[in-house]
């Protein structure tokens, strides 16, 4: 275990260059010139030149790649264009929001999720089977924006049971609604594929046995089949928690959370070049960090998985 988690460490170091070179040159083709952006209608050549050479932008690209490169190295991300505070700085305060968002949206996508896809599998072919997937189809389908919009209509407006939007005192009020609208798509995929998962294992051979010996059908489907087919349903909810705390950016948006998302949009409405460089590079780390641990976490559910160290 502990070789196969130094060999995907080390696997980050080029994974992590090549998110960082790709950043770079995507934000460096962007249209729009960020000083322009900053000085706004009224300004002069004096001025410009002025700003470009203290942002490094009258150098050449392969110069400003290499500063880029070596700021990371670094962790130092440079510093924001609108607001000139350093950026690892924004990033940091701004994340405990989003991952506090994040971490109450994938409880409710699992709880719920796997929930409802037990459910259905256990009254397979049946009128709640029907049900409950026809409401799945429904919640991947549903755009996050028009949901979250529909939500505050009749929840906050028309209810007045909880408020629209904003962090408040950071209390479970503020957040369900923002949470919800976060966990509906990968809420209807749990559900989903635990379902389809739950249904190939209890047609295996040794719940087939259990069945014979007398096990009730519950304690078949819970103490012998659902552990088996969550290997599934955790790549799923790695993969989903993964996007979670790398910024949702139309939810955090429409509810006015002041988390990593609605941060990086901002800058990248502004053009604020290194806020956007450095979001997008801790976003990427954050992902590839929760497939880490999604990985490590086959051989805890499934003992069967075995976790290569190589050629042996």
């Amino acid at each position: 275990m502990l070789g196969y988690t130094i060999k995907r460490v080390l696997l980050f170091i080029p994974l992590l260059f090549g998110v960082a070179t790709v950043t770079f040159f995507l934000v460096y083709v962007l249209p729009g010139d960020p000083v322009l952006s900053m000085v706004g209608e009224r300004y002069d050549d004096e001025t410009l030149q002025q700003l470009r050479r203290e942002m490094h932008l009258d150098r050449p690209v392969y110069v400003q790649y290499a500063h880029f490169i070596g700021g990371l190295v670094r962790l130092d991300f440079g510093t924001s264009y609108v607001t000139g505070e350093p950026v690892a700085e924004s990033v940091l305060r701004r994340f405990p929001y989003t991952l506090r968002l994040a971490l109450f949206a994938m409880l409710i996508s699992v709880v719920v999720g796997v929930s409802v896809g037990v459910l259905a599998a256990w009254k397979w072919r049946t009128p709640i089977d029907y049900v409950t997937m026809g409401g799945t189809i429904v919640g991947i389908s549903m755009p996050v924006f028009w949901l979250g919009v529909l939500l505050i209509y009749v929840f906050a407006m028309r209810l007045h049971w909880l408020p629209a939007s904003g962090y408040g005192s950071g209390g479970l009020r503020h957040m369900v609604l923002p949470a919800i609208t976060l966990a509906s798509a990968s809420m209807a995929y749990v559900a989903r594929i635990t379902r389809s998962s739950v249904l190939d294992v209890i047609r295996e051979q040794y719940i087939q046995t259990a069945r014979a010996k007398g096990v009730t059908e519950r304690r078949t489907l819970f103490a012998h089949a659902l552990r088996n087919a969550l290997l599934p349903v955790i790549t799923v909810v790695g993969a989903d928690f993964g996007s979670f705390l790398s910024g949702a950016v139309l939810t955090e948006s429409i509810f006015a959370w002041p988390g990593l998302g609605r941060f990086t949009l901002d800058a990248i409405l502004k053009r604020d070049v290194p806020t956007i460089q450095g979001a997008v590079f801790f976003m990427a780390l954050v992902f590839m960090v929760i497939n880490l641990l999604v990985d490590l976490a086959y051989a805890w559910v499934d003992p069967r998985v075995k976790l290569t160290r190589g050629r042996e």
